[in-house]
């Protein structure tokens, strides 16, 4: 039992949890990240945003707790990237570029195991027969793709010759392929299924029958100077690539569970791009980074 002076301490010790809990909050570091596609119910988001969460828990024995503020303004990737350049967003997730490792820090492991560049084409239903005859690059060169202005894979297929009509925004690209603006829209496999529910109808399809493949990574990208958060980052993600974490993670997300299991596009046809605006560094010799989507040789190239 507590005398008149533990029972004094004792509240006294309560009072000061009770001010010091929110200073203590106040004082974690805070670490801003968005990829400037926030869409309110688009799930896309939410598994890179989830595998950032992972990876803070996951060094914080090492790195100590942060908290993760979630930039939710939507901006053009010219916009984003301006933004983590000048430090006012701290992380971000997009396809690499050479211009972009140049502008800010990668951390040079595919966050999705490569499957952004393994794309199926969303097209009008009305014209699947036209697509199950496509069997070559020639072929998909009658039709325009619906292509992200900003985005590397415009230059990606712009040097294949590929067609294509620009728009800034996902929601406006798939407005454009309802329209007969543009014939298709080529998804990742890890994406399609999530954005379907989102922008999907009976008047548009997924045509599994096609891949558009090219080696295109996602890494994070982490704002110059920002040295601590980039090996705090590497090495989370090291560690989930080592124990099948990362891998078991892409799988089972709602967001990218659809594309599994990947043996389903087996019998797919599989047009290989050739990606002109990857980096030399790019570490597409490593089996243990990426994941392949069809019956074709080996994985990016």
């Amino acid at each position: 039992m507590l005398g008149r002076g533990g029972r004094c301490r004792s509240v006294l010790l309560s009072v000061w949890m009770l001010v010091a809990a929110p200073v203590l909050a106040a004082d974690l570091p805070v670490i801003r990240v968005s990829d400037g596609q926030f869409q309110g119910d688009n799930t896309r988001v939410d598994y890179f945003y989830d595998l950032f969460q992972r990876l803070i828990d996951e060094t914080t024995p090492r790195y100590g707790p942060a908290t993760i503020s979630q930039v939710r303004d939507k901006f053009t990737q010219n916009r984003l990237l301006a933004e983590l350049k000048t430090g006012r967003i701290d992380v971000s997730w997009t396809a690499t570029s050479i211009e972009r490792e140049r502008e800010s820090h990668p951390i040079r492991i595919p966050i999705d195991m490569g499957l952004i560049g393994q794309r199926v084409p969303v097209i009008r239903a009305s014209d699947a027969a036209a697509f199950e005859a496509i069997r070559t690059v020639e072929d998909l060169k009658r039709f325009k793709a619906c292509q992200g202005a900003q985005w590397p894979d415009f230059d990606i297929s712009a040097a294949s010759g590929l067609q294509q009509i620009t728009g800034v925004h996902i929601d406006l690209l798939y407005a454009m392929l309802r329209a007969h603006r543009c014939d298709y829209f080529a998804r990742g496999v890890g994406e399609v299924a999530a954005e379907a529910l989102t922008y999907g109808g009976p008047d548009l399809r997924i045509f599994n029958g096609l891949i558009i493949a090219y080696p295109m990574p996602i890494y994070f990208f982490v704002a110059p100077g920002r040295h601590d958060l980039a090996r705090r980052l590497e090495e989370g993600l090291q560690t989930l690539l080592a124990n099948g974490e990362l891998k078991r993670m892409l799988s089972t997300h709602p967001s990218t569970r659809g594309a599994f299991p990947l043996e389903r596009f087996n019998d797919a046809t599989v047009i290989q791009l050739p990606n002109p605006t990857l980096p030399p560094e790019t570490p597409l010799s490593d089996p243990r980074l990426w994941l392949s989507v069809g019956r074709h040789d080996g994985g990016p190239s």
